[in-house]
Formats: C-alpha cells, sequence, structure tokens
C-alpha cells in the first residue's frame, strides 16, 4: 500500500484506517459473510468487493465493517474481551479494529496499596483503532494496572465507536465528523492509588478509597496513599463519540475518566470529541497534563473533583454549539494550576466553581458567549469565596464574556466573588475582547504587550513551560501547523488550497484536495499542511536578484510540515532564485517530501519502486554567495555562473555574500527526481547548491534515487548537518566550482544493485576546500571518493566501507600542482577505509604519483587494514567503535562542527538521528 494512501485517515481519523468519509451504506457483517480472500497481517484489502485483513496471531475476528465506498478498505474486526489477566499487546494491522465487547478489564483491582489482585499491561500500538458497539462497551484499567497508550503523531491511537467507522467508509465524506453524535460506545476509565479527599470506605489521608462513576457491577474502586502512582501514558490518543448513562439518574461514563491517577502517569497530547457528559473527569489524584483537546461534548469539557491537585498546560476548550455545559466544572476541594488555557464557546458557563474548590489559573483567554462564571456553595459552608478562606486565583488570564463575568445564579455566600478573585491576581483583563484568530489561535491582544502579560509558570513548577502568550496556542502556529496537526480530529477546519495567484486547485488525491503550483512566484507563500501540491512545468521562487541585491523581485516560499509536492516529470522543478528564500521545515515526524506523482499514486511494484528515479526534476536553489569559476565576471569580484539541468530562461547563481541566506530545509526528502535536459549530460540533482552562503540552514536532508547526482555543491559556504543520501544513479554527494562549506553525520548508501549501481560516493572538483567530518560510505558504485585534481579538503571521523577501490584520482586536463606533495592535498584523519578493491584506482593520473596513499599516511589514526563491522548496513559495530576519534576539537577547526567521540555518521544503536524522517532505513520502511 502507498504511504499517501492513508494520509487523509491520519489528519482525519488515524492510521489504522484507510480513508476517513461518513456513514449511510456501510454493514457490519458476521465473520461468515466477509469477502473471499485473506491477505496476510497486516495486508490492507480492496473495498467492499476485495478482500479483508486478517487480526493479529491470538484475536478472533468478530465481523467485518464492509466500506459502502469501493476505493476504501474492508475493517475486520478483532474481539477483545473480559478480564485482561497478563501482559497484552494490541498491534498495529492495517484495516482491522479491536472491538470491545462489553466492560473489559485490565487487571483485577490491586488494593490501595498493591498487592491483593492479578496486574496486567496493556499496551496498544500506534495507529491501533479500538471500538466500542454501544454504551455497555468500555475500558476499565484498574488499580495496579496500566495502559500504554503511547501513540505518535501521524498514528495517533484511536478509540470510537463501530458507527464511526461505517461512517469514514461511506461514499460521501460530508459527514465524517458525525456532528451531533455521542454515546455510540462507553469510554475508557483509569484508576489508581494516588489520594482523594472523600471515601466510600476508610479516612482521607489514611485509607481513602472510593467507587468510580459510570461504571456498572462490580464496583470499579479508586484511591490510595501513592501520589506518583503510574497508571502508564496516553499520547497521541483520541477518545471519540462516548458517554453513557447507566441509570437515567446521571450516572455517567465521561471520555476519560482518571480516579486516583498519579504523577507517575504520562498524558500528553489527548483529545476527546462529542462525548455524551463530561471530556474528562479527574477524581482526585495527582495526574498532569499537556497538550489537552476538549472540542463538541455535551456536558462539561473538563470537570474536576475529590481533591484532583495535578497540574495542565496547553488546554483548549472549544464547547458545544449551544449545548454543551461549562467549559470548566471544578468541585470537591481540587486544587490545581492550570497554564495557557482557551475557552471558546456558548454553553452554560465558562466555568461553574462549586465552593472548597481552589486552584490557579494562568495565561488564559476566556471568549464566551455567555457569562464567565458561575460560584456555588452547593450547600457547603467552606469559606472559600468570600475573602476569608483561600479564593481561587487568576494571573494573566483575558475574559471576554458576552454575558459579563457572574451569572445572577451565582451564590457564595451572599458575595460577589467572581470580580472580587480576578481583581486579586495580576495582568487579568476583564475589559478587553479577544482577538482570537481560526477561533483559538492568538491575535494582538493575546500576545505582548498586550494587558495580559504573560505569567513565567515555571517559577510554580518546571513541569510548566514558560510562553511569551496566553492561551493555548503560540503565535507562530497556523490552523494547519499545530500542535493538535496531524493526530486530532477536527480541531480546526479542513484544509484549503492556500488563496495565492500561483495556486489553484485541480483535483483530488487520496481524499485530499491537489493544489497546483505554477509560474513565477513574487509574493510570499505559504504551503499548508493537509494538501497535496502539484508541481506544473519550472515553478521559479522570484526573480534573479542579481549579485548583490536590488535589480529583481524577491519572495519566501514556506513549506509547513508534513506537506508533500510531486512533480509529473522531469520538467517539473522548483528554482529558488537568488535573493529568495524555501523555507521548508519539517520535523522529525512530519517531515517534508518532494516526490512524484507516480509515487503518490503507488504505482509500480515493489520491485519497480526500488530501481524508479527520473519521475520528476528536482529542487535547485541558488544565492550569492562566492564561486570560482565564471560564466561573466571575474573570480572575487563579480563572479557568475549559470546552474545546470534548468532550461532557459538561464538561472543565474554566485555573488560577494559568504553569509547568504537562501534559507532552510530541515526534515526533508527529495525522492525519485534528476532528468537530462539535452542528453548531453546536463542534468537536474535531487538538489542542487548554486552559490548558497552559509546564513542557509540544511540540516536532516534525504535524497533518494535520484538519476544523477543526490545532492551538488556549486561553489558557496552553506553548511550541512545530517545528509543521507541513498541508492542515487551517479555520484551521492557532487562538489564544484569552490566550495567551502562544512558537513557533519553524511551517511552515503550507494546504489548496489546487480543491475544498476551508482556512481562514486563523493566526487570532488573545482577547487572545493570543504571539511567534512562524521561520514560513512557504503556502497559498491564506481569508486567511494573521485578526486578531481584541484580539491583540496579535509575528512575526519570516517568510514569508507565499499566494494571497489577507495579512490580515483584524476588530473581531468588539470595541471594545479596538488596531489603531488608539492602542493596542498587533500587530507584525512581518523579514516577507517575498507576497500575490497584496494585504495586506488588502477585508472587514477595524477601527476603520475600514486597519491592516495600519500595523502592518508600524511595524516593521523587512518587504516587501511582494518575490516568494517557496520550493524544493518551503516551502524558502528565493534570495530568502528573501538576506532581512534580525531584527537582535536572539531569545533575548533570550524565552529558549525560538533566535537564527538566517535568514527562514522551513526555512533551505535542508540544514534537514532535518522529515525522517523527517512525512508527506507528503517526495517519495514520503504520509498
Amino acid at each position: 500500500m502507498s504511504q499517501f494512501s492513508n494520509i487523509k485517515s491520519i489528519l482525519l481519523a488515524g492510521a489504522a484506517l484507510t480513508i476517513a468519509a461518513c456513514t449511510q451504506g456501510s454493514e457490519i457483517e458476521s465473520p461468515g459473510a466477509t469477502n473471499p480472500g485473506t491477505p496476510p497481517a497486516g495486508g490492507g484489502g480492496g473495498g467492499s468487493g476485495g478482500a479483508t485483513a486478517s487480526c493479529p496471531s491470538g484475536f478472533a475476528e468478530v465481523g467485518v465493517i464492509t466500506a459502502a465506498d469501493p476505493s476504501k478498505s474492508n475493517v475486520t474486526l478483532c474481539e477483545l474481551s473480559g478480564t485482561i489477566l497478563s501482559d497484552l499487546t494490541l498491534p498495529f494491522v492495517a484495516n482491522t479494529a479491536f472491538r470491545l465487547d462489553g466492560r473489559v478489564d485490565v487487571g483485577v483491582d490491586d488494593g490501595l496499596a498493591g498487592g491483593l489482585g492479578d496486574t496486567a499491561d496493556l499496551t496498544i500500538e500506534p495507529g491501533v483503532t479500538i471500538v466500542g458497539d454501544g454504551g455497555a462497551d468500555y475500558l476499565v484499567v484498574n488499580r495496579g494496572s496500566r495502559i500504554l497508550a503511547d501513540g505518535e503523531e501521524n498514528s495517533p491511537i484511536i478509540m470510537t465507536s463501530t458507527d464511526d467507522i461505517s461512517r469514514l467508509l461511506d461514499t460521501d465524506d460530508s459527514n465524517d465528523a458525525g456532528t451531533g453524535l455521542s454515546s455510540e460506545w462507553g469510554g475508557l476509565v483509569l484508576l489508581g492509588q494516588a489520594p482523594i479527599n472523600e471515601c466510600a470506605t476508610g479516612s482521607v489521608g489514611v485509607d481513602c478509597e472510593n467507587i468510580i462513576e459510570g461504571v456498572t457491577a462490580p464496583e470499579a474502586i479508586f484511591g490510595g496513599n501513592d501520589s506518583a502512582d503510574d497508571s502508564g501514558i496516553l499520547r497521541y490518543v483520541q477518545v471519540k463519540f462516548a458517554g453513557f448513562d447507566i441509570d437515567g439518574m446521571g450516572n455517567e461514563l465521561n471520555g476519560i475518566s482518571f480516579g486516583g491517577v498519579g504523577t507517575g502517569t504520562t498524558v500528553d497530547y489527548v483529545q476527546v470529541y462529542n462525548n455524551l457528559d463530561d471530556g474528562v473527569e479527574f477524581f482526585g489524584g495527582t495526574v498532569n497534563v499537556k497538550h489537552l483537546a476538549l472540542t463538541g461534548n455535551f456536558d462539561d469539557s473538563m470537570d474536576t473533583d475529590l481533591g484532583w491537585t495535578g497540574l495542565a498546560q496547553y488546554v483548549l476548550i472549544h464547547q458545544r454549539d449551544g449545548q454543551g455545559d461549562n467549559g470548566f466544572e471544578l468541585s470537591g476541594d481540587t486544587n490545581p494550576t492550570i497554564s495557557n488555557f482557551t475557552i471558546v464557546g456558548d454553553g452554560s458557563k465558562a466555568y461553574r466553581m462549586n465552593s472548597g474548590h481552589v486552584g490557579r489559573w494562568l495565561n488564559g483567554v476566556v471568549a464566551h458567549t455567555a457569562e464567565c462564571f458561575r460560584w456555588e456553595d452547593a450547600g457547603d459552608d467552606d469559606a472559600s469565596y468570600d475573602g476569608v478562606g483561600v479564593d481561587p486565583s487568576f494571573d494573566s488570564v483575558l475574559f471576554d464574556c458576552d454575558g459579563g463575568l457572574t451569572g445572577a445564579d451565582s451564590t457564595a455566600n451572599g458575595v460577589t466573588v467572581a470580580p472580587l478573585a480576578i481583581a486579586g491576581g495580576t495582568n487579568n483583563s476583564t475589559a478587553t475582547p479577544n482577538t482570537l484568530n481560526m477561533m483559538f489561535l492568538p491575535g494582538a491582544n493575546e500576545l505582548p504587550p498586550a494587558p495580559t502579560t504573560p505569567f513565567a509558570a515555571s517559577g510554580l513548577n518546571m513541569f510548566f513551560d514558560d510562553t511569551a502568550y496566553i492561551g493555548a496556542f503560540s503565535d507562530t502556529e497556523t490552523a494547519t501547523n499545530n500542535w493538535t496537526t496531524g493526530w486530532s480530529f477536527k480541531v480546526f477546519p479542513d484544509p484549503e488550497c492556500p488563496t495565492h495567484p500561483n495556486i489553484s486547485e485541480t483535483d483530488e488525491k487520496n481524499g485530499l484536495k491537489v493544489c497546483s503550483i505554477s509560474g513565477t512566484i513574487t509574493t510570499d507563500l505559504t504551503l499548508t499542511r493537509g494538501n497535496l501540491y502539484e508541481i506544473e512545468g519550472r515553478v521559479s521562487v522570484g526573480i534573479d536578484d542579481g549579485l548583490a541585491g536590488g535589480s529583481g523581485t524577491t519572495a519566501a516560499l514556506t513549506i509547513e510540515p508534513g506537506v508533500t509536492l510531486f512533480g509529473n516529470g522531469g520538467a517539473d522543478y522548483i528554482v529558488v532564485n537568488r535573493g529568495s528564500q524555501i523555507f521548508a521545515e519539517g520535523t522529525a515526524t512530519n517531515p517534508i517530501i518532494f516526490t512524484s506523482e507516480d509515487d503518490v499514486d503507488g504505482v509500480g511494484t515493489a520491485a519497480e519502486r526500488l530501481v524508479a528515479n527520473a519521475e520528476w526534476g528536482g529542487l535547485v536553489i541558488l544565492g550569492q554567495a562566492p564561486i570560482n569559476e565564471c560564466a561573466t565576471g571575474s573570480v572575487g569580484v563579480d563572479c557568475e555562473n549559470i546552474i545546470e539541468g534548468v532550461t532557459a530562461p538561464e538561472a543565474i547563481f554566485g555573488g560577494n555574500d559568504a553569509g547568504n541566506d537562501s534559507g532552510s530545509l530541515r526534515y526533508v526528502q527529495v525522492k525519485f527526481a534528476g532528468f537530462d535536459i539535452d542528453g548531453m549530460g546536463n542534468e537536474l540533482n535531487g538538489i542542487s547548491f548554486g552559490g548558497v552562503g552559509s546564513g542557509t540552514e540544511v540540516e536532516y536532508v534525504q535524497v533518494h534515487n535520484n538519476l544523477d547526482d543526490g545532492v551538488e555543491f556549486f561553489g558557496g559556504t552553506v553548511n550541512v548537518k545530517h545528509l543521507v543520501l541513498t541508492g542515487n544513479f551517479d555520484d551521492s554527494m557532487d562538489t564544484d566550482l569552490g566550495w567551502t562549506g562544512a558537513a557533519q553525520f553524511v551517511l552515503i548508501l550507494q546504489r548496489d544493485d546487480a543491475t544498476d549501481q551508482g556512481d562514486n560516493g563523493f566526487e570532488l572538483s573545482g577547487d572545493t576546500d570543504p571539511i567534512i567530518a562524521n561520514f560513512t560510505v557504503v556502497g559498491g558504485g564506481t569508486n567511494a571518493y573521485r578526486m578531481n585534481s584541484g580539491h583540496i579538503g579535509r575528512w575526519l571521523n570516517g568510514v569508507v566501507a565499499h566494494d571497489a577501490e577507495c579512490f580515483r584520482w584524476e588530473e581531468a586536463g588539470d595541471d594545479d600542482a596538488a596531489y603531488d606533495g608539492v602542493g596542498i592535498d587533500p587530507s584525512f584523519d581518523s579514516v577507517l577505509f575498507d576497500c575490497d578493491g584496494g585504495i586506488t584506482a588502477a585508472n587514477s593520473t595524477a601527476n603520475g604519483m600514486t597519491v592516495a596513499p600519500l595523502a592518508i599516511s600524511g595524516g593521523s589514526n587512518n587504516t587501511t587494514g582494518t575490516a568494517d563491522t557496520l550493524v544493518n548496513g551503516f551502524i558502528n559495530g565493534t570495530a568502528e567503535s573501538m576506532f581512534t576519534e580525531f584527537p582535536g576539537s572539531l569545533n575548533g577547526l570550524n565552529g558549525f562542527l560538533e566535537d564527538t567521540t566517535y568514527i562514522g555518521a551513526v555512533e551505535d544503536s542508540m544514534d537514532t538521528w535518522w529515525q522517523g524522517w527517512t525512508c527506507s532505513l528503517e526495517a519495514g520502511s520503504t520509498c
């Protein structure tokens, strides 16, 4: 299955399912009615006419949800039932879901202090979907047991209903939000041994226990004396369409109930959507929470009771329009600290503060159509709220409530307490309107120097981050690139193509809009996440700004994390002209991908994709840094040249600004590119850097299966870190025209198959003089190095493991004195050379001398007699780990470099800088 076939499901529903859509027309079949043909576990299926996936080993199939849309895959339901008495893992298998059969317990209650019951860990792999078929289907994690639901940004764990899955597999995508729906299954209950302050048995502070609401017999008990109780992990988790009233008397299941859960539990990046009762409720305990999104819930969004004393930061509450109750309901002498929260809604109130609640509220935005507060005695004679006891406190909170601060139904010992509590804090505002953008993002009044100057929350507890804004989101986040992006459901509107003269919506692929980019971009453009972008022909960013600037039109192309761009042929490529910039800032979990339409469409077998190349053009970045070969002008004065591979009009590079800033490339893949424009070797590289300067940031970049070179540096001073070059058909890294930058952590895996091999790992020409440290070159191409005359450079802490010769040294018609011991030779220090063909190729010609041994022996700690022991093809093994690294300071040679205590690009199995954002390196990862 193409990696792009589940993009929409990642964005809208989760990686376990292939496409997000709607409801009617899908149905659950019994196991006997499944379609014929069952692929291996992990395989998908076609739509309703295709095969279905198999449940993982050990799990019984209990039904199939048939896709009404033939382009979508059926979903096989795998049984999860009873009481789990030993550790159990729910593995991810595409197009399957685990169906709860009634109440499912993890472990048996282990009592107040442990030792009373059988405990278990339930591990849920990223991308897994768990479903219930009605309110009686829910999951309870008992005291002493744990849930390890550790999802990933691109593979959240989803807990939802079978009805939701049916909606997602329908032919109509318009209703996949399930608007107005809830109570389609039960919910999630976590029970721990942390302190609570209201007891069904025992005494507070001694042996206090209680019974969680919403759970049918047998009763589920929580509470204890372990503040650090560890009930597991909830990270990147969605809980949708849950909630159930078990007796019609308000004894209801919440989306997630935390009963006596302690600080040893991790809760981060969690959403509850459309729950019948509260989104989350904390019954005592000490658990802390970050990145909590509560959207569309029918009762309170966040309810606290029984003495919860935890911390929370980055809390988004979007109340259900016209139906939700309170944003926060706070009872039972709870005393949390909550920072960076945003409440938007028109429910009953933003806050319902029942007596006895204390708490501290920092850096918040309250935008509500009713009153901000309802303060209530609830029959309690606690002195709080009257100025005598301890009141809740607020600092740096913007209150913008159409109904005013306090409702007429507030009764707190006869005193109007909301203004009193707010006025007692600092930097609060009750008169400034909110300026939230896209409903939740900060505007002018949420940022300094607005009246609500942010409070430094870390001074209260190191759990908190200090922020330069109030509310749940920062001023650098957008509707398509924020902490909810990629893993949550329907927080922001579905993505649209950017409004820009060079953008048009042309198609849909894999459930995503296709936005076409064409022409010359002369005004700033941001490619927002959640769409696919088709490169139509040559796309130029800006018009050449000349040698020193001021003679053209400049623009910035910004690409958000997770965006994929594709071309359909060699004539489709991007040129960033001098003076303009590209900001392609991906993340380790959401790289930016430049690829081909065939790749997006999943064209070709796995074997065909291994040799795919030249399916689109490539990326060209041009700057104003110095070069040493001129088409016009003179070196060091006004030297300019024309980049290779670009059709008319010519694209020019070079200048005198060594610090030239052409933008940034970070966590970027470039795949299946390269194009020969004239059949004479005038080819596009994966990435061409022409006269690019040191102000440009290039880090965590992969080029895979390019027809010509992976990357080529034509002069300039740009530095590079964490560069991965795999499967390229010509040289992996080519340098020319006087490049003088530095590179560190360079991993080269040359193309090496029976019919098609790459050329050189490095080809080095044109008097280039870089410093390259911590590199690994593995392959079976022509040579590891082709050193053309005039190349200098310094090579440190390397591993060269090659099937042919290490070096080919060549004059290339140049009479430069280098390589003969008279001029300046390249130098090598702490490099392990293990080349089956020996050090120097027989066709080396360098002023008649065998120069490779000379250059190597002139350095320190090099070896030509030690066999490599690389693990998995590129990770240091025993020989590499015992090798002596460069004895001096790398940073002392060049401030860009980091000092290291090892050779090679990857220190050991614990060094994982290449994981997550690359393709083809990790087990199971393909390009």
